[in-house]
């Protein structure tokens, strides 16, 4: 069982030694359980970084269970400010009313269901403000916070660019800490699809913005139940190879454009393959004991490398990842 932990902010003997920037800490919610939610705000309140703007904003006008706790947080700790939309925005929608409320000139990120570990702002802050967009490794956790893989990428600013431009996503979401101006400057958030994120990476690498990732696991990210659909996880997967084949475009990109492709022949073709390489891919992973872990990743591993066209593409990104 979570305990929550006390909200008694007074102690400031690790932000001692100047003025520190104020962080805002946004963190939508929609429908996530309540115990999951109360851990991960309590995770932001119990940082060790103080100077602290936490901005609770909920995307669902039906959800009563989630706006009476967030409005005890708001008692509870006056660096607590709490929204609700009067009608649903979205996650686009509600990042960037977020963003447009938030005073602090560091924006950091985090969903309702994921954790901050309590030295995550005052390490990440000391790389501004050298960096425009910080980041860190993390780990992912089940519906038990049981920690079940680690995940790690590339350090440096031209490292992780490459990585983001030829590979894909190497900043997770929920780990960021930015500039706000940087948002301003990229004008927010796009509506373009599932991979809001990392169309906003991949136009701040056009533009050049100072990019660091930080080796320390600072987040656990959580592994939803029912994990995302199978028609959204196509999407995002293909848009997001669109984004990066058109790289160079990236800022003209469109909503519009991304469907076009998704309902082009070699669009179909595309998402069929990735259907494909997804159903081996999990028969790989639900294998039980080293034994036949091997044996099919063998047996599918080779198919997938020599036949299937995602499979192609994760063997030659997985040669470019093994120098980092």
């Amino acid at each position: 069982m979570y305990t929550p932990p006390s909200t008694d902010v007074s102690d400031e003997k690790n932000n001692a030694g100047g003025i520190k920037p104020l962080v805002s800490f946004i963190i939508p919610c929609y429908k996530e359980p309540l115990e999951q939610f109360t851990m991960a705000v309590d995770s932001v309140i119990k940082q060790t970084y103080k100077n602290l703007e936490i901005i609770l904003i909920l995307d669902n006008p039906q959800n009563e269970e989630l706006a009476a706790k967030a409005k005890e947080y708001v008692t509870l700790d006056e660096r607590v400010r709490f929204y609700q939309n009067g009608k649903n925005l979205g996650l686009v929608g509600t990042l960037n009313k977020a963003i447009r409320l938030a005073s602090g000139e560091l924006i950091a990120r985090l969903d309702s269901d994921d954790y901050a570990k309590p030295e995550r702002i005052a390490t990440q802050v000391q790389f501004f403000p050298e960096y425009d967009i910080v980041s860190s490794n993390f780990a992912f956790m089940n519906a038990d916070n049981e920690i079940v893989r680690h995940r790690k990428f590339p350090i440096e600013d031209g490292e992780i660019k490459e990585h983001l431009i030829n590979i894909e996503d190497c900043m997770y979401h929920v780990t960021w800490l930015l500039k706000k101006s940087v948002y301003y400057q990229l004008g927010f958030y796009r509506d373009i699809g599932p991979f809001e994120d990392y169309d906003f990476l991949l136009r701040a690498a056009k533009r050049n913005f100072k990019m660091y990732n930080i080796p320390d696991e600072l987040t656990l990210y959580r592994i939803s139940v029912g994990g995302i659909s199978s028609t959204n996880n196509v999407r995002q997967h293909l848009g997001s190879e669109y984004l990066r084949a058109n790289y160079a475009d990236i800022e003209g990109i469109t909503k519009e454009d991304i469907a076009n492709y998704l309902v082009s022949p070699i669009g179909k073709e595309h998402a069929q393959a990735y259907k494909t390489f997804y159903k081996y891919k999990e028969k790989i992973m639900q294998s039980r004991g080293r034994c036949q872990y091997y044996f099919r990743l063998l047996c599918y591993g080779t198919y997938l490398a020599f036949i299937n066209y995602y499979g192609r593409k994760k063997i030659l990104a997985f040669a470019r990842m093994m120098k980092f």
